[in-house]
């Protein structure tokens, strides 16, 4: 491949979106501000960088994957940042989820060195982060997409184009508040029907040939709720916390209320508040599996 990339944020979705990137044959220059995370990629083929600058310099096309919207702007507007080594007519794709508001900041300053800019959030989790079977959303000029899209193939099986600058995140912060909230609810739907005697297995199961079937249904709940397995740092809840005060801030922006995100943002304090913080997302169902006695497990899949 031609393109030269940069690759900046090596943590558990951006290591393997890298690492695919390279199994398609790009050149990649990396760095992270955790150099362990940069030996085992750098040991497969990378390049170490020292700083986001020196990956500017080294890149045509440099790419973000950081955790929120202050990440960002330090790696691309800050000190020693992408803006102060990337040069005119090159590109730059930031993954991260954030607001709307700060990636069309960041677009503005870049664009003032002749720099374009996509935002590219993924969803479907680190399992799809590795197979490369991300869904990504993709604002920004349809051109830039278009020259860009073999390297986002390259880490996602759905592409979608959703508009201007700043949609791809729009779309992602409402994926992310519709996922929550399912969550919330299926916990809930799940720990009743245990507690009045279903068995989980059974439960999950019968659900999921009904209308009451979901994403969350068929991953969340049987790949973690029914083994319990709550993994650390996966996406944990202080990420979900951060998603869902991006949709309440977008909401105020455009007057909307949001009645369940408010509720799920205290669902969500109060498993921060239980010692769950760093737990993946579908551990708000142990709140409600402790109140009530129950536990929503199933080793019926083994059997």
């Amino acid at each position: 491949m031609d393109e030269r990339i940069g690759f900046i944020g090596l943590g558990a979705m951006g290591g393997p979106m890298s690492r695919n990137l390279m199994k398609k044959g790009y050149k990649l220059t990396v760095y992270d501000m955790v150099p362990e995370r940069m030996d085992n990629i750098v040991k497969e083929g990378a390049i170490a960088a020292s700083s986001c600058e020196q990956v500017a310099r080294h890149s045509d096309i440099v790419i973000t994957m950081v955790p929120g919207p202050q990440d960002v702007k330090t790696a691309i507007l800050g000190k020693g940042g992408v803006i102060e080594g990337i040069r005119e007519d090159s590109t730059v794709i930031d993954m991260s989820t954030i607001d709307p508001e700060t990636t069309r900041d960041v677009a503005m300053q870049l664009s003032k060195k002749g720099v374009t800019m996509l935002d590219a959030p993924v969803a479907r989790g680190v399992p799809a982060a590795v197979a490369g079977t991300l869904l990504i959303f993709v604002g920004g000029e349809k051109s830039v997409f278009e020259r860009c899209r073999p390297i986002l193939r390259a880490m996602g099986s759905d592409v979608e184009y959703v508009g201007k600058i700043g949609a791809g995140e729009v779309v992602k912060i409402m994926n992310n508040l519709i996922v929550t909230t399912t969550m919330c609810g299926v916990a809930e739907a799940l720990v009743l029907g245990v507690k009045a005697g279903v068995d989980p297995g059974v439960l999950v199961e019968a659900l999921g040939k009904g209308s009451a079937n979901s994403f969350v249904l068929q991953n969340h709940v049987k790949n973690c709720v029914l083994k319990g397995k709550f993994e650390k740092d996966v996406f944990p809840i202080n990420y979900s916390v951060k998603d869902l005060n991006l949709a309440l801030a977008t909401g105020a922006k455009f007057h909307v209320p949001l009645y369940f995100c408010s509720l799920d943002l205290q669902i969500l304090e109060t498993a921060r508040a239980a010692g769950y913080s760093d737990r993946y997302l579908p551990v708000v169902i142990r709140l409600l599996e402790k109140m009530t006695g129950v536990e929503v497990r199933s080793d019926q899949e083994n059997k």
